[in-house]
């Protein structure tokens, strides 16, 4: 594809690709907005079937011998990573589809689905690998299953630890590529299907620097229940897709994380 844009026709394409998260949800049609509706609600309903079956896998040991059991648990974090994370990631997917259809700067053929399909495949794969990087990480650890003691302590920690990674200049970097679409796409734009899987490996990675502390979240002090889930998707979107600028939402969204941490230790030390 030659993406190459004259100055002259910058102001023409960014009104065919907006450059907001909101702007660019407003872009979808319809039947695609139907359509991927019906995919998050069938993701969470999954999520939900499968619960008790996550829940299992996570609270026994991890052998060698169990891979088909990593294997489900990698299927059924990718299910839950679309139910969790398809909402915040549609904006960089539908400029993506949009720039697809440019040549020259200009919208004068049909988008390319295959190479939309080769963008979003890798960020729902890296999702899933990580859960189950992190699965094995808190397994060897010792930090799956009942936590006593000192380790009563470490879901507040994690809360604490999560809204203070809000603050930091690591998670600025990675929500501005996440909150500006049209500049990723364009930044980081490699020509034809291998260079799609490329740009969405890139993406992926920047949404985990975004993210994993999220992920964490629910992993120890979520005890991944649908009520964690639900409440982290709705953080996710609201700082990627919101508005209001970057820094006010992810400070917003640490401030509450901090401060349910703080509480939740209050409590586990008075428990005690």
């Amino acid at each position: 594809m030659n993406l190459d844009i004259p100055d002259s026709n910058a102001e023409s394409m960014a009104g065919e690709v907006p450059r907001g998260g909101v702007d660019l949800l407003r872009r979808l049609t319809v039947p695609l907005g139907l359509f991927v509706a019906l995919v998050v609600a069938v993701a969470w309903y999954v999520t939900w079937a499968t619960s008790d079956i996550v829940m299992v896998l996570m609270a026994v040991p991890v052998e060698p011998a169990r891979a088909v059991d990593l294997a489900l648990f990698f299927v059924l974090m990718v299910t839950m990573m679309v139910a969790m994370m398809l909402p915040s990631a549609l904006p960089m997917i539908v400029a993506f589809h949009g720039i697809t259809r440019l040549e020259g700067g200009r919208p004068v053929k049909a988008a390319d689905w295959p190479s939309t399909g080769a963008f979003v495949f890798p960020y729902f794969l890296v999702w899933g690998g990580f859960g189950v990087l992190a699965l094995l990480g808190l397994m060897a650890l010792g930090l799956i299953g009942p936590l006593t003691g000192t380790l009563g302590l470490l879901p507040a920690a994690t809360l604490v630890a999560a809204g203070v990674y809000q603050l930091t200049r690591t998670k600025e970097v990675c929500l501005a590529h996440c909150r500006s679409p049209l500049a990723f796409v364009l930044g980081h734009w490699r020509p034809g299907r291998l260079g799609a899987f490329r740009m969405g490996l890139r993406h992926s990675l920047y949404c985990i620097g975004c993210c994993w502390m999220f992920m964490l979240v629910l992993f120890v002090a979520g005890s991944m229940s649908l009520f964690w889930m639900g409440a982290v998707s709705v953080a996710i979107f609201a700082e990627k897709v919101s508005p209001t600028t970057t820094t006010l939402a992810s400070r917003a969204i640490g401030a509450v994380l901090f401060v349910f941490g703080a509480l939740l230790a209050a409590m586990s030390v008075v428990g005690s």
